[in-house]
């Protein structure tokens, strides 16, 4: 299965709570034999409402161009991140938690990328 089977799946608890509409990864550390980290799947972000993207809005500071902003707000209103270990099971189209799985913010305040200084 790739990335882009799961987006978009049902995720269930004990019943229907939403879809799939993003995915986090974490770059591990760079080995001595990879040039690059390795990226490692950490949790989904599930949307009650909607089965899409929330297009690069859930950063903190992305609040324009601000009508495209506030529909995708209120489109994803009350999503949240969900750790990869509570994941019990992942079948074609649908995602299946614990019962005892956690909510997270999904939320990101900072970029994925590095700052460097450029000399």
């Amino acid at each position: 299965m790739i990335l882009s089977d799961l987006l978009g799946s049902e995720v269930f608890g004990p019943r229907l709570i939403g879809y799939v509409s993003d995915a986090r990864f974490v770059l591990d550390e760079t080995s001595t034999d990879q040039p690059t980290p390795i990226a490692r799947l950490y949790g989904l972000v599930v949307s009650p409402h909607a089965r899409s993207s929330s297009l690069g809005f859930e950063r903190s500071g992305i609040r324009s161009p601000w009508p495209v902003a506030a529909l995708v707000r209120w489109r994803h209103r009350d999503s949240f991140l969900v750790l990869w270990s509570d994941i019990q099971r992942v079948e074609w189209r649908r995602v299946q938690l614990r019962l005892d799985f956690a909510r997270w913010s999904p939320e990101l305040s900072e970029s994925a990328t590095t700052k460097r200084e450029w000399s």
